[in-house]
């Protein structure tokens, strides 16, 4: 099948503006993907902060609540051996069993007059503590904890250790004074993994990895994983230093969002190969449209020379036709004022008020021209009439009157079947109508009556009124504007009212008679 030049040409450059819109789209493409992959770890990261924030308090707390019951026996020390009472073992162990009613993760609380182990609670919990001197302990950091127990005043804490028979143990002191001179210890053993589990330490999130360290930095609870490949930390605040609690996600930071970031870059590189197929069929019907297009120019500029000698006769024929129309109203306002001398040029100059008015009033051009065209001809229904009427110099009779007032029909019935691009005849009809409904020959009020014969009925009293009659004595322009002014909203539109009257006091208008 033979194809045309047109298509083959647009497929070229589709394939082609598909190609350069991908590579341009590749380095984008990639350059997304890592930008969410760093959002991934960054929303990662800040997940798993939040998970150590809430675990790391939450086992600070639990610690803390526990080394209460330190804090209660030291008062309960403090307000026997403060006024020279002893202390009996009766008394104690049913002091400490109160304290230890209900609590998880107590081992044992002892006290130490002068640092020699004398009291300790469960009794037999540890019978190797029954008279051990603390301040000879053979273990040299037990040594060192005590006096800085005694030194500080402080709760202080050892640890963790291993529990016998088994279990993680730690261990805190504080020394008790009467006055300034030392009286002895009291020792809590805790027993960490009870309180580890109540921390939800015990079973972390599915793929992470934490580790716990104490106060020196030793790792005892935990994974060593944990600490590798810069792991999340939160400080767990303690009484005597800080533990810190890290974590990991198990095989690393990148091995966390992978899934995730694969089904992102594969989302977005399968929007990169369409966009650049939708870009490569833009191009490509681009350039198919435009050789068409240029296919119908060529056609199209061919037409257009016979299309403009066309143009041309029509304009020239528009032209005659004005002309003749032109020729023909003249010749009608011509043979109006043949009957009537004494409103020769009566019309022209209605005309050329009433065009200035519109024009103040505002009008749009095909507005104001249709309105002048009806003032110029607008008594043509007058050539009906007899010419002894139309030039009697003295008052007219009433049966005169009102066949004088058939004008308007008249020149309505004349121009009706004109195809003026306005309501010509319409204009002409209404022209003696007034705003109070007491024209002719309709009697129209208001809005009913066309915006141009309100226009042309101001414009013919006061052309009459300013314009010399032999049959009458001149009133004047200063006449025909109080006389307009007086009937404004009356007889005659508020808003020509005011644009006549604006026109001749502030526009100088002059009516050439």
């Amino acid at each position: 099948m033979i194809q045309s030049p047109l298509k083959n040409k647009s497929r070229r450059r589709t394939v082609i503006a598909a190609l350069l819109a991908l590579i341009l789209l590749l380095p984008f493409w990639w350059w997304t993907g890592l930008w969410y992959q760093g959002k991934l770890l960054t929303e990662k990261r800040a997940q798993i902060g939040e998970f150590l924030a809430v675990q790391g308090r939450s086992l600070g707390t639990e610690i803390n609540s526990r080394l209460a019951i330190l804090k209660a026996m030291k008062t309960f020390v403090d307000g026997r051996v403060g006024v020279g009472q002893e202390i009996s073992a009766v008394e104690f162990g049913a002091y400490a069993a109160g304290l230890f009613s209900g609590e998880s993760g107590v081992h044992s609380l002892s006290i130490a007059p002068d640092g020699i182990t004398q009291f300790l609670f469960p009794a037999g919990s540890n019978e190797n503590l029954a008279g051990h001197d603390l301040n000879r302990d053979p273990r040299p950091q037990i040594r060192t904890d005590v006096q800085r127990a005694v030194r500080s005043r402080r709760i202080v804490i050892s640890g963790p250790y291993a529990l016998r028979p088994k279990g993680l143990g730690l261990v805190a002191r504080q020394a008790v004074y009467v006055k300034e001179n030392l009286w002895g210890l009291i020792s809590l053993i805790l027993d960490l993994p009870p309180i580890l589990t109540q921390a939800g330490l015990d079973s972390p999130p599915s793929g992470l990895e934490i580790a716990l360290l104490d106060r020196s930095g030793r790792l005892f609870f935990g994974e060593k994983a944990a600490l590798e490949g810069n792991p999340i930390s939160f400080q767990v605040d303690l009484p005597d230093g800080t533990w810190k609690l890290a974590a990991l996600p198990a095989g690393g930071w990148n091995a966390a969002v992978e899934r995730p970031l694969l089904q992102f870059r594969g989302l977005t590189l399968a929007l990169a190969f369409l966009t650049a197929i939708l870009i490569g069929l833009a191009i490509g019907y681009q350039t198919q449209v435009t050789m068409a297009v240029r296919q119908r120019t060529g056609s199209l500029q061919r037409s257009l020379t016979d299309r403009r000698e066309a143009e041309e006769n029509l304009n020239r024929t528009l032209v005659n036709l004005r002309r003749a129309m032109g020729a023909t109203l003249t010749t009608l306002v011509l043979a109006v004022e043949a009957k009537d001398p004494y409103t020769a040029g009566h019309q022209k100059r209605v005309a050329d008020l009433a065009r200035a008015i519109a024009t103040e009033m505002g009008l749009t051009e095909e507005a104001i021209d249709g309105i002048r065209m009806a003032a110029v001809i607008h008594d043509i229904g007058k050539i009906s009439l007899p010419a002894e009427i139309l030039g009697k110099p003295g008052k007219l009779s009433e049966s005169e009157f009102q066949l004088i007032k058939t004008h308007s029909q008249t020149g309505y019935d004349m121009l009706k079947d004109g195809e003026f691009p306005w309501p010509v005849a319409r204009i002409v009809w209404q022209h003696h109508e007034r705003m109070d409904g007491s024209g002719y020959p309709l009697g129209l009020k208001g809005e009913e009556i066309l915006q141009g014969s309100r226009v042309l009925a101001v414009a013919d009293v006061v052309e009459a009124m300013a314009s010399p009659r032999s049959y009458r004595p001149l009133p004047g322009l200063e006449k025909a504007l109080a006389e307009i002014l007086s009937q404004r909203g009356i007889l005659y539109d508020p808003a020509v009212v005011d644009a006549c009257r604006s026109i001749f006091l502030e526009k100088d208008f002059r009516l050439v008679v």
